[in-house]
């Protein structure tokens, strides 16, 4: 029986703002002034953050999971893959999982091709590559038009797969990325390719694209309502009209929490970093005063389908998770799930029942969480949490999903 998969994932907050940066700026995105970095506060910092995820490999998580962010105070990791390259030598269990580069951001796809494949080969076959297109506020800052980074992206995710499974040189005779010689060395450990995830937020051709590919879709939203059931089931169709079949692996969600000892506990130990994170780091992510940052610069595209869902789920006075004002609102969310152990696990508990995705993403350090709190969450979670979630999905996976066993031998059999 195959459980759920369970991921630590670290931003790498900045938790060095002033007490009054939400009243006085407007956004932890694009704009954000950089005069507010302190280089004597931050010695140390990505050690620190490096030293976590070290600590979650050790703790016997499925993995560790990293993702590209530029000019912003919500995640301080421009090259992930630099990250990656220091986690290959101080890590030797779980995965490696990059969510992934930005490939319009980079001016050529095969140095994001050999970049995993040095880093696959440094982790000993441990990478899952992600690849994303990049949100509204990543492309203001590179100055990335919106109407062509869907075909771009797609043109390069498909550039690299060739790099790594066709024999070079060749050519690629692409719109966007034309080249003569495709050679890249070296090549990945894994065979034919490391997996690939993919992230999006219901988009139809993004669901449609994994889908013709078998590549992992991750569920990019924070809040867990009756949304991620429909996305799943939006994604079941999409594979079964593709001739594939949905199993709990071939999708991943994100979400965040913190493991108390005991309710009450919890709550005052991560108050701080939670609200720290929800008030200043996510402040502007979407939408800033007199300016919306959730497609790029220029006219974008947008096929009709995912321009209708937009405007549904995105009505005027629709709370984002930044909005929650208290506890109460927060919890309803299902986002930051916060308590004991036993809590803890009956909300995972309860996100797999009903979502159905077997690769939960986790975050656990909280904003400007200390250190201790952060790890001491990570190992009640690991100790008391995880083996009963372990024990739980696998049962349940295997009852709703009788193939997965059968699908994922065939899968590593082509590998």
């Amino acid at each position: 029986m195959i459980p759920a998969q369970l991921f630590c994932w670290h931003f790498m907050a900045y938790p060095h703002l002033p007490a009054d940066f939400d009243e006085k700026y407007d956004s932890g995105w694009v704009t954000v002034p950089n005069e507010l970095w302190d280089s004597e506060k931050s010695k140390g910092l990505y050690q620190e953050y490096i030293d976590q995820l070290a600590l979650a490999d050790r703790l016997g998580f499925d993995g560790v999971v990293l993702n590209e962010h530029h000019q912003n105070v919500y995640g301080l990791a421009p090259s992930p893959n630099l990250i990656a390259a220091a986690l290959t030598q101080v890590t030797s269990h779980g995965k490696i999982v990059v969510l992934g580069n930005l490939l319009p951001l980079h001016m050529n796809p095969l140095r994001v091709a050999e970049e995993y494949a040095m880093l696959d080969m440094m982790s000993g076959g441990r990478i899952i590559a992600g690849f994303a297109p990049g949100g509204g506020p990543e492309t203001f800052n590179y100055d990335i038009p919106s109407a062509p980074s869907r075909e771009k992206f797609w043109e390069a995710l498909d550039l690299i797969v060739r790099a790594w499974t066709e024999d070079g040189p060749f050519i690629h005779e692409g719109r966007h990325y034309p080249l003569r010689y495709v050679n890249p060395w070296p090549q990945p450990l894994q065979k034919p390719h490391p997996p690939i995830w993919v992230p999006g937020s219901r988009s139809p051709g993004t669901l449609i694209e994994c889908a013709k590919r078998g590549y992992c879709y991750f569920l990019s939203s924070r809040s867990h309502g009756a949304a991620t059931g429909q996305a799943r089931e939006q994604f079941t169709k999409v594979l079964e009209d593709h001739g594939r079949k949905y199993h709990p692996l071939r999708m991943g969600i994100l979400l965040s929490a913190y493991v108390g000892t005991d309710d009450q506990t919890a709550r005052e130990e991560c108050q701080e970093g939670v609200w720290y994170f929800l008030k200043n780091l996510l402040k502007g992510h979407l939408r800033t005063e007199g300016r919306q940052l959730t497609f790029g610069p220029g006219v974008p595209y947008i096929p009709t389908k995912a321009w209708r869902q937009y405007l549904e789920t995105s009505k005027p006075g629709r709370k984002l998770l930044g909005d929650a004002e208290n506890w109460e609102e927060l919890d309803r969310s299902n986002s930051i799930l916060v308590g004991g152990p036993d809590t803890v696990f009956e909300r995972l508990k309860n996100l797999v029942d009903n979502s159905q995705v077997g690769n939960l993403l986790i975050q656990f350090h909280l904003g400007n969480m200390p250190n201790d709190l952060t790890c001491a969450s990570m190992e009640r979670f690991a100790t008391q949490v995880a083996p009963r979630l372990r024990a739980y999905s696998a049962k349940l996976f295997a009852q709703r999903f009788p193939h997965m066993e059968d699908e994922l031998a065939r899968a590593e059999a082509a590998q």
